[in-house]
């Protein structure tokens, strides 16, 4: 079984496969109960079919169009399997869901629907929003301002015994001398606009990447009893041990205590709660205890404090990997990952009802993620310069 399900999917990412196959890896998907064919195919794209293969639009479309204009029943939802979380695929249908691009497989939480012809003018390939990268600006204690954008791969600046530097692209890294425990702290800012991300080594060593538009405020070299830095947006953290010294991190109405763990915060003002998730390790969320796969949400209005038991945290890091990864998020909480990491902005002409759920890379052309997502057949885009229009 597992040599016929490879060559099916092959068949399928070639562009090769015949009605009948189509229909004989629609049908194993169909009867898929407890979700082993789809795990399967999990498999086999992510080690035997090679997941980082280059992105191809023209591949993607050609994969894509086929499969959507074969002519079958349109699919039920998807259903969740009972247990473990997962969605397998409901109907013969869903075949079309198996779309390589840039080498991660994408499903979605409705129906597979047919393209419905002009409902959204996309932007040709030399007016396409291309996605964000590796942008930064650093802000030293004097107040000068350095673009990392095409800094070289040297040192930058020096602020006391503190050595900053870009060891590489989308890279930078402090490396403290000695420092006296009286010393007046300076603080550096760096910030990363929409559409950009980096990541920064502290004079700890402990290592921070920052999402689209955010913004980490820490001192060049850590005195004193603990390790304080200030978040805006959102940032993944690995912190370098020291039980003596303490890291904290302050993001709004939030206070994450830290030992030495990995954890990420999302602390984006348009967003209704301050997320904080652990991987590893051990945090305290406003002495709110957390252990590895939990979260802690705060209310941006009231102020409470809710805790998540079971977190998917791949989900959670997925865009510090290169990913937009959705989990039955809606088309609002949507649009706001794409308009932070696209740099455009969103208008409704109508109330939307769509969720989502899949996986797509965050290095493709804004032009092929609205047509991922279009494929719901519950929502639409008109793109006009950067700005997006969500229709019904």
């Amino acid at each position: 079984m597992t040599d016929r399900l490879s060559y099916l999917v092959k068949q399928v990412l070639k562009d090769a496969a015949t009605a009948e196959e189509l229909q004989e890896l629609s049908d194993l998907l169909e009867a898929d109960g407890d979700g082993t064919i789809s795990r399967q195919i999990e498999l086999l794209l992510r080690q035997d079919i090679g997941m980082d293969m280059p992105y191809d639009h023209r591949r993607w479309d050609n994969i894509a169009s086929s499969i959507l204009a074969a002519d079958r029943p349109a699919p039920a939802p998807l259903v969740p399997i009972h247990g473990n979380g997962r969605w397998r695929l409901g109907v013969a249908a869903c075949i079309a869901l198996l779309l390589m691009s840039g080498g991660v497989w994408y499903m979605l939480q409705h129906k597979a629907a047919k393209p419905v012809a002009n409902t959204a003018q996309r932007p040709t390939r030399q007016e396409d929003i291309l996605p964000g990268a590796d942008r930064a600006t650093l802000t030293l204690a004097d107040g000068t301002e350095i673009s990392l954008d095409n800094a070289a791969h040297n040192t930058l600046a020096q602020q006391g015994n503190t050595t900053i530097s870009k060891p590489g692209k989308g890279q930078l890294a402090y490396q403290s001398g000695s420092v006296l425990s009286h010393e007046i702290p300076q603080y550096n800012i760096l910030r990363t606009p929409k559409g950009g991300q980096f990541q920064v080594q502290l004079p700890d060593g402990s290592k921070v990447w920052l999402n689209a538009s955010s913004s980490l405020r820490y001192p060049v070299a850590f005195t004193g009893n603990s390790r304080t830095v200030e978040l805006n947006g959102e940032a993944y953290f690995e912190i370098a041990p020291n039980a003596t010294q303490p890291f904290m991190v302050k993001a709004a109405q939030t206070n994450v205590q830290v030992l030495g763990t990995q954890f990420n915060v999302m602390a984006y003002e348009d967003e209704a709660s301050i997320k904080t998730t652990l991987l590893t390790g051990a945090v305290k969320v406003n002495d709110k205890r957390l252990y590895p796969g939990q979260g802690a949400s705060i209310d941006r209005q009231n102020g409470t404090l809710s805790m998540q038991e079971h977190v998917n945290t791949e989900a959670v890091i997925a865009w510090k990997n290169g990913l937009l990864q959705l989990e039955g998020e809606d088309i609002h909480a949507v649009m706001r990952l794409i308009t932070r990491w696209y740099d455009v902005s969103v208008t409704y002409n109508a109330p939307v009802n769509a969720h989502f759920r899949g996986i797509i890379p965050r290095n493709v052309p804004l032009s092929q993620v609205l047509k991922m997502l279009e494929m719901t057949g519950e929502v639409h885009f008109t793109v006009t310069d950067k700005r997006i229009i969500v229709s019904p």
